[in-house]
This record gives structure tokens, C-alpha cells and sequence, in this order.
């Protein structure tokens, strides 16, 4: 009878100590009655990766080969297999500081796609709406002409819009925000900036009667053009051009509304030719 109760004794503390050391470990019940006490490192719909402890190789079982998992925080996950055995998978790292396997990164953006930011266009200091417009406008139309050839699209202006307004952006946003700001909301691999800045000035000087009325006649127009390209690598531009002009107009011939004649347009087109030539799209 001694014996016997001391046999008894030794299987409780067996059975309790384990118990106690099991508290740190997950727990998983097979549909064929084991129960393994180990680390669950990832739960997918194909299969449940482990470790047992004090072991690096990681261990896959499928799902259906399970009852349940009880996991070390007290939460239980229920399966309801139908029966298997586990399959070991692979080694980690001698050099691995987690047992967690990483899964491969997958960029947040559409690979391939250019977005236009909307255009900054300041005619004599003042932004200008409408010349904004017909300019972003242009310069989509532009860029997508010319970015089939090296495998980029542009994105539609309607969408760039739509993504930006549901991002929260307005017009001073717009212009605070850096190209990763812009990128998480437009969701695009490249981003495309380009301001205009246009400012009328007297023609000549007035050091005489005749340079008077000559310039009474004529405007000089200052126009200055930034275009700036950023990839998804970098917050440092791809490319970056500036390009300023000054052209003398004549009131006369040119009416009364020099800058909204659209002379800015040849002016993108020689920036756009410089963009594509650098082969930035292909690098």
C-alpha cells in the first residue's frame, strides 16, 4: 500500500510540474490524440508553423490535422480536423532573433504608375485655378504619350483627384507634403512635380522718350518652370529640371490676357523631352 501511494505521489508531481513549465508554451491537440507543447510562430489557412523549445527547426502541420490550439496568453483557437501527422519544414538562422517567419514585403503603391501632382501656377504672385488646370491637365496628356514607350502609365487625373481629396489633402497640404505623403495617398511609384511661375514686367527700360513708348507697346514676360521627379526609393529626386525664358510680347498682337495664352505649353514639351532622355524610367 506504501508503494502505492508513493508511485501516486510521483505521477501528480509529474503531471503537475510539466503543467506549471507548459504555461509558457503554446499547446496544440491533434486530431490523433498528442498533445504538443511548443511555439506557434505563424497560423495560415495551410498550414500552422512551431518550434519546440530550446530547437530552431521550424515545424508545419495543416490545419485540418488539428482539434484546437491552446495558446500561452489563455486564448484557445478550435480546428476540428479530420486527422495527420506533422511535416517538418526547415531551419532558421543560426542568426535569427525571432521565431516569427517574415513575410515578404509588398509595396504599398501600383509599380509602374506616374502620378501628376496638381499643378502650382502662379500667374504675377497669385495662384491661378484655372491655368492650374489646363496646365495639369496638358501635362498628364503629355506624360502619358510619351511614358508607354518606356512601360510607365500615367494615372488619370479624375482618380489622382479623388485619392487626394479622400487622403484629406487640400491645396496647402498639397504643397507641404513630402513625396512619401503623396505616395501613400496617391498609392503610385512615381510622383511628378512641376510649378509655373509667370510674372509680366515692363519690356525696356525708360531712360528715354522713345524706349517710353516702346515700352508702353511691349510686355516682358519672365516664366519660370521647375519639374521634379521622385521613384519609390528615395525621398531624394530622380530628376530635376528648371528652365526660365523671357519673352517679349507685344500688347497689340497679343490682347490683353498675355498669360493665359497657353505659351507655356512648347516650353513643358522641351521639359518632358529631358525627362524621357534621362532614361530615369529605365535605370
Amino acid at each position: 500500500m506504501r508503494n502505492v501511494i508513493i508511485v501516486s505521489g510521483l505521477l501528480f508531481c509529474m503531471y503537475l510540474f510539466p503543467q506549471q513549465g507548459a504555461s509558457k508554451n503554446d499547446i496544440i491537440f491533434t486530431t490523433n490524440g498528442q498533445l504538443l507543447q511548443v511555439k506557434v510562430t505563424k497560423v495560415t489557412d495551410g498550414a500552422i508553423s512551431f518550434v519546440y523549445p530550446g530547437e530552431t527547426i521550424v515545424n508545419e502541420i495543416n490545419p485540418t490535422k488539428l482539434e484546437k490550439i491552446v495558446f500561452a496568453s489563455g486564448r484557445t483557437q478550435d480546428f476540428g480536423g479530420v486527422g495527420g501527422e506533422v511535416i517538418v519544414a526547415k531551419e532558421s538562422p543560426a542568426n535569427a532573433s525571432t521565431f516569427m517567419e517574415e513575410a515578404p514585403m509588398v509595396p504599398s503603391y501600383e509599380e509602374n504608375i506616374m502620378s501628376v501632382v496638381p499643378l502650382d501656377f502662379k500667374r504675377n504672385g497669385k495662384y491661378d485655378k484655372t491655368l492650374a488646370n489646363k496646365a495639369t491637365e496638358y501635362v498628364i496628356g503629355l506624360m502619358s504619350g510619351k511614358s508607354n514607350t518606356q512601360g510607365v502609365q500615367v494615372l488619370d487625373m479624375g482618380k489622382a483627384i479623388e485619392r487626394l481629396v479622400d487622403s484629406g489633402f487640400s491645396y496647402g497640404k498639397l504643397r507641404q507634403s513630402s513625396p512619401e505623403q503623396l505616395r501613400d495617398a496617391l498609392e503610385t511609384e512615381y510622383i511628378l512635380f512641376v510649378s509655373i511661375k509667370e510674372n509680366e514686367k515692363n519690356g525696356n527700360p525708360e531712360s528715354d522718350l522713345m524706349a517710353q513708348e516702346v515700352s508702353s507697346k511691349n510686355t516682358q514676360l519672365e516664366r519660370i518652370i521647375n519639374i521634379r521627379l521622385y521613384g519609390a526609393d528615395s525621398e531624394v529626386e530622380s530628376f530635376e529640371m528648371d528652365f526660365s525664358e523671357n519673352v517679349f510680347l507685344n500688347k497689340s498682337t497679343n490682347g490683353p490676357n498675355l498669360l493665359a495664352g497657353g505659351k507655356w505649353k512648347s516650353s513643358l514639351r522641351y521639359l518632358a523631352e529631358q525627362l524621357f532622355a534621362s532614361n530615369v524610367f529605365t535605370d
